[in-house]
């Protein structure tokens, strides 16, 4: 006989447009069975009922972060040197120089999280600051937006690189004045290095997975989208769910073109279970503002930079046409308007042979323009965004786009306006928090960490802020009639709060199929 569990005296915020707010429900088998009033719930007790009483607290839908990169951020817990916050290049190069006597075993420094635009000296580090601190062991340092590389001599050594180096389209392997190569790498050229780092065994990326989770767990989040998963990573996922280790919900997303490599790889198999997703591939159309690589059509800020454009128009296509007839849904990253146009054509062009009608995504939508957001609306295409780039790195927003740019830039609230469908994300660890509240904060007040407002008419309200972590989140992955909402016959994952402050210790529990995880 199954266990009733009746929860009740709360302050409940469904996400059900049918009944948004309720005091109690019942959750057995692991799904919420009947949602109401107290009266009408605690009616439903019978001899085997347990009662909990949510003494007033806050219960949601659990925090459904719609893009994050999963084994990256456990990979920061453990395994890879922290930059995030340093302040300055002499910083960096005493934590690398410490790491690297601390960890004599590796046969590679590898460190990630620097933003220049936090450094004191105001600039990129060089080839010659990490020369400083070794020149006999390769060390790699990765920008905090993952889409930029800095390397010393010694790395290029071993990868064999040199000025006759061929470089991939979409990518910039940047030289000195003199016509050397100067160690840094941007988009899929960082692939020139990358592929000749040891990969992570399963065991490893398992751990990394595992630390991963359990922070989500603290931080209420019982769903996650992992936006760019290589064959490698998602058989360890595929072998996490067998071996029953995944307690959140996971929707993996395979990659269609690495960085750095001639080949393509194949659409995956579909896969379906209650804690494992792959029905959608993804794409890179351009990189990050924050590091000047985001493709614009007009120049940056005092410069004759416009980013980097990563796809070629035909075949992206091609693959894009191929993906949507094998049943896949499309998650592209485009963060430039000139990204975003390329996207936008790409998949209206794609858009009458699309005969399931799959819902596309597009993947941090940094500047669309109202004829953008116009076509996805038309065409159902999803955008998912992260307010939390206005805290942590609006101070490289301020300093590298022009300011008729800023007036729209994540524009979360014109996207609503428009109706398109909105997902919240933080893209961790591209920025260091991935606090829920942290992000919806974000959302609501769109002030960077200095104290600076970016585009206040862009702000949303906190019932809009929830509705896009929980129901938006489930809807662009296409699991909304199972997860989203505190709903009868989805699953019990659902997340108690003290309050909406952004503050970790307002998490009270998570819940993952009615079973507490903390």
């Amino acid at each position: 006989m199954s266990v009733r569990k009746i929860f009740f005296n709360g302050k409940v915020l469904t996400q059900d447009e049918q009944l948004p707010e309720a005091t109690a429900f019942i959750v057995e088998d692991g799904n919420f069975t009947k949602v109401g009033s107290d009266e009408t719930i605690l009616a439903e007790k019978n001899n085997n009922a347990i009662l909990i009483d949510l003494n007033k607290k806050f219960v949601i839908p659990g925090f459904n972060d719609a893009h994050i990169h999963i084994w990256k951020v456990g990979n920061l817990i453990h395994g890879m040197l922290d930059l995030r916050g340093v302040k300055s290049i002499t910083e960096m190069q005493e934590l690398l120089s410490a790491y690297a006597a601390k960890n004599p075993q590796l046969n590679w420094i590898q460190a990630r999280g620097f933003n220049e635009a936090d450094f004191i000296e105001q600039r990129m580090p060089t080839k010659a600051d990490l020369d400083a601190i070794a020149t006999d062991k390769p060390i790699c340092v990765t920008r905090t937006c993952a889409h930029q590389i800095i390397v010393n001599t010694k790395a290029l050594e071993l990868a064999e690189i040199d000025i006759h180096t061929p470089v991939p389209k979409g990518g910039e392997m940047k030289l000195m004045a003199d016509g050397a190569v100067a160690g840094h790498f941007t988009e899929t050229a960082i692939g020139l290095i990358l592929s000749k780092i040891p990969k992570y065994t399963a065991a490893e990326l398992r751990e990394m997975i595992l630390a991963a989770q359990q922070q989500f767990l603290q931080y209420g989040i019982t769903a996650a989208t992992d936006p760019a998963v290589d064959r490698d990573l998602l058989q360890v996922y595929k072998q996490m769910d067998a071996d029953g280790e995944l307690i959140i919900r996971i929707n993996a997303i395979p990659i269609r073109v690495p960085d750095g490599a001639n080949k393509v790889y194949p659409n995956p198999e579909p896969y379906y279970s209650e804690h494992l997703i792959v029905n959608t591939v993804k794409f890179f159309a351009d990189g990050g503002i924050s590091g000047k690589t985001a493709a614009l059509i007009e120049p940056y800020k005092n410069s004759n930079e416009h980013g980097v454009l990563r796809l070629e128009k035909n075949i992206f296509r091609q693959l894009a046409m191929e993906s949507q007839e094998a049943g896949f849904m499309l998650a592209t990253h485009a963060i430039g308007d000139a990204a975003i146009d390329l996207v936008i054509d790409v998949y209206t062009s794609i858009a009458p042979f699309n005969l399931k009608n799959l819902c596309h995504r597009i993947e941090h939508l940094g500047l669309p323009s109202h004829e953008h957001l116009e076509a996805m609306f038309k065409y159902h295409i999803s955008a998912i965004m992260q307010p939390i780039f206005i805290s942590e790195l609006g101070n490289n927003f301020l300093n590298y786009v022009p300011e008729h740019y800023l007036n729209y830039l994540y524009p979360v609230r014109s996207v609503l306006d428009f109706g398109v469908q909105l997902a919240l994300s933080t893209d961790a660890p591209v920025v260091k928090s991935y606090h829920p509240l942290y992000n919806i904060h974000a959302a609501l007040n769109r002030t960077t960490n200095n104290g600076t407002v970016i585009s206040p008419q862009q702000k949303i309200t906190l019932t809009e802020a929830l509705y896009a972590y929980t129901m938006g989140s489930a809807t662009v992955t296409g699991a909304h009639q199972k997860m989203g909402s505190i709903t009868a016959g989805k699953w019990a994952d659902f997340t108690v709060l003290n309050s909406f402050d952004p503050n970790p210790d307002q998490v009270e529990q998570t819940y993952i199929a009615g079973n507490p995880q903390l």
